[in-house]
């Protein structure tokens, strides 16, 4: 009789299992669903905190630009008549690529001038030269890619001695033609400009020897300028006149707002390879000594308004030059533009850089490692 019962007691609890078994694996509560999805989640993440999960982790904050106002430009010369126009079949392109591989925000438009000879006065367009209408077009579509815009026109004699530079003259009869002819040159682009609301004019760029002109033929000139374009007037003194002249009493002419430097100065003093480490010092020596003096003697800041490098090995030397006797190195020339830009972030008395020459070989910087160097600068200069 004992042995009747408990088997139906064993029975009855066997039973009962049966039925707790089923309805657990019948019906899996969502609690458990979530616990597990929550359990597995947490050990792939095991890597990312031990404290906290990953997304209360504060992001390194970007760093702030370094020079947010310094005009951080790209000179891309085009020659003849359809220059910056749609049918200047290299002019679209080329400022979509000085964006994507450089990051400029400025854009720098050349002019280009001709004269007989330094002993003439007759200033006139070429075969090569621009048109007004050229330039208007060229302006309005770099404004449209999100460029300002600086135009600058410079003369090329017709003789061996090529630079405008050597231009001078003695007597005012002399002085007063040529800046009679230049001004009427000058005009028509000058109101294209206007038109298209150019943000920065040169009245001129590198006359050395037109610079030692009387004071009052440039203030002539830039009241003549500015009763056309009433935007950002400019001049462009060679690095050879700095090391000649000191600063001509019209450039602290009011209505001339900055006054730049083609800094093509020498890092050293024969053909030679430079040791890329010592480029930043040599810079520092040999180049921005001038650079500070001739903001100090004009008691406001001034911008680069030319600087470039060969792709060459011996491009410290000269580095005006279009030739040299070294091999070709992509890489000193990114290190060169890399010593100048070291230098540029610390200096406040520069506030603009333009690089000579977007598709100029030997200086272009297209598709090289110059090119990731300036992008690299810019972006800490900028962003």
């Amino acid at each position: 009789m004992k042995l009747k019962y408990r088997i139906i007691w064993l029975t009855a609890i066997a039973l009962l299992l049966v039925i707790l078994l089923v309805r657990i694996y019948a019906v899996r509560p969502a609690g458990l669903e979530q616990l597990f999805s929550q359990t597995q989640s947490a050990q792939s993440n095991q890597g990312t905190s031990s404290h906290a999960p990953a997304s209360s982790i504060t992001p390194t904050p970007t760093p702030p630009p370094l020079r947010p106002n310094l005009a951080a430009g790209m000179i891309f010369p085009q020659w003849g008549p359809r220059s910056y126009t749609t049918a200047d079949k290299n002019w679209e392109p080329g400022l979509k690529e000085i964006r994507t591989q450089t990051g400029a925000n400025w854009i720098g438009l050349y002019l280009q001038f001709h004269q007989d000879s330094e002993f003439t006065t007759n200033v006139h367009i070429a075969h090569d030269g621009q048109t007004p209408a050229g330039l208007k077009a060229g302006i309005e579509m770099a404004h449209k890619m999100g460029y300002r815009v600086y135009v600058f026109p410079a003369i090329t004699l017709d003789n061996a001695h090529a630079w405008g530079g050597y231009i001078r003259y003695d007597t005012d009869v002399d002085n007063q033609a040529w800046f009679d002819n230049y001004w009427h040159q000058l005009q028509p682009f000058l109101q294209a400009c206007q038109q298209a609301k150019c943000d920065r004019f040169s009245i001129g760029n590198e006359y050395e020897g037109l610079e030692q002109s009387p004071d009052s033929y440039w203030h002539q000139l830039l009241t003549r300028v500015h009763s056309v374009y009433p935007g950002q007037i400019v001049y462009s003194r060679n690095f050879s006149s700095q090391l000649k002249y000191p600063v001509a009493g019209w450039m602290r002419d009011p209505l001339l707002s900055e006054v730049g430097l083609s800094s093509y100065y020498s890092l050293i003093d024969t053909e030679t390879s430079i040791p890329k480490q010592q480029l930043p010092d040599l810079w520092k020596n040999r180049v921005q000594p001038h650079l500070d003096a001739m903001a100090r003697d004009l008691g406001k800041p001034v911008f680069i308004s030319e600087i470039g490098y060969r792709n060459t090995s011996y491009a410290g030397y000269l580095p005006y030059q279009d030739t040299d006797n070294g091999v070709k190195d992509p890489t000193m020339q990114a290190a060169l533009l890399d010593a100048a830009f070291q230098n540029i972030a610390k200096d406040k008395l520069i506030d603009g850089v333009f690089v000579w020459a977007w598709s100029k070989p030997p200086f272009a910087p297209n598709y090289t490692p110059a090119a990731k160097t300036i992008h690299h600068w810019y972006d800490v200069f900028l962003r």
